[in-house]
């Protein structure tokens, strides 16, 4: 079955599923330290507390990993990007352009990482063109921040920036918009000609419009309105555009060709835009128990990643 497929689609079709990054350090036996970038990393159990990443049987330090007692997995923060690249690399000097230091049991951390997990090798799987490297925690630490993504072959934030949009955005055109609460209400535009209801947002062009543009656009209009989390990335198979939409929360009067709408009484028949009448469903569903997460995929399925309560 493996030689049905064409490598390089499969390839493209993992890159479908927005990753983390991280860099896996060890030591040889002699104290050098090694290591290698990683978005193939889980955690597996609490109890014990075990987690796994994946290394490909082509890397050169395989068999240092196999062997090694004890390894850490560090967690990069959006500002890392360069360490990446390095740990990615064949460069054989990569500890002497990073800033790192000896965690427990000696295993390299590198510093400003969002994570780090140090581990005892607890197994070894054979699996396929990879070898699956499980540990077991016995360390740990974490500091607040966003961490560096990776979706489809390019970096991402999980914040609010520039490189996130780049990254979706960069082969086809892409709508970028808001959902804005104002306690249970939303707020939404009309269409002058058929009534219908559609999330605020702006086209993401050549000259760079966006997020920004629509803030813009609703200060002038007296309203106020602040992001404080990504909330879904979706492709439009319709349209063939991308659908990438924040939550925030907005204050002041709709200006006219926009108004509140309660998310407890929406008038669905109303939102035509089938992508967003699903989105804004699902926000229903996750503002009554108040618990929000990531979509990702398309206006039909895709993947909710949780980003815990807010409020």
């Amino acid at each position: 079955m493996a030689g049905a497929f064409d490598t390089q689609a499969l390839r493209n079709a993992f890159g479908a599923f927005a990753t983390g990054v991280t860099v896996v350090t060890t030591r040889e036996e002699n104290g050098t330290p090694r290591g290698f970038t990683a978005n193939s990393f889980t955690s597996v159990s609490l109890n014990p507390p075990l987690l796994l990443v994946c290394i490909a049987k082509s890397a050169a330090s395989l068999k240092i990993f196999e062997n090694a007692p004890h390894f850490a997995v560090n967690i990069l923060s959006e500002d890392q990007k360069a360490i990446s690249g390095l740990f990615a690399s064949r460069q054989p000097d990569k500890f002497e352009h990073a800033a790192w230091k000896p965690g427990p049991d000696a295993v390299p951390l590198i510093d400003a990482s969002l994570a780090w997990f140090s581990c005892t090798r607890e197994q070894c799987v054979d699996a396929g063109d990879h070898v699956i490297l499980i540990g077991h925690v016995t360390d740990f630490d974490t500091r607040a921040g966003n961490p560096l993504g990776y979706f489809r072959g390019n970096y991402f934030s999980l914040g609010l920036d520039q490189p996130l949009v780049e990254a979706v955005a960069r082969d086809t055109k892409s709508v970028i918009g808001a959902i804005l609460a104002r306690g249970t209400e939303i707020l939404l535009d009309i269409d002058p000609q058929t009534a219908a209801l559609t999330v605020p947002n702006a086209q993401f062009g050549e000259k760079g419009e966006g997020l920004d543009t629509l803030i813009a656009a609703l200060a002038a209009c007296g309203m106020r309105a602040e992001i404080d989390f990504l909330y879904s990335v979706y492709r439009n198979r319709a349209s063939g555009a991308n659908g990438i939409y924040y939550h925030g929360i907005v204050s002041g009067d709709a200006p006219a060709g926009r108004a509140f709408f309660d998310i407890n009484n929406m008038p669905w028949e109303r939102v035509t835009d089938a992508a967003q009448r699903s989105m804004l469903q699902r926000y229903s569903g996750e503002y009554a128990h108040g618990s929000f997460g990531i979509y990702e995929g398309d206006e039909d399925t895709g993947r909710v990643r949780k980003i815990g309560n807010q409020g």
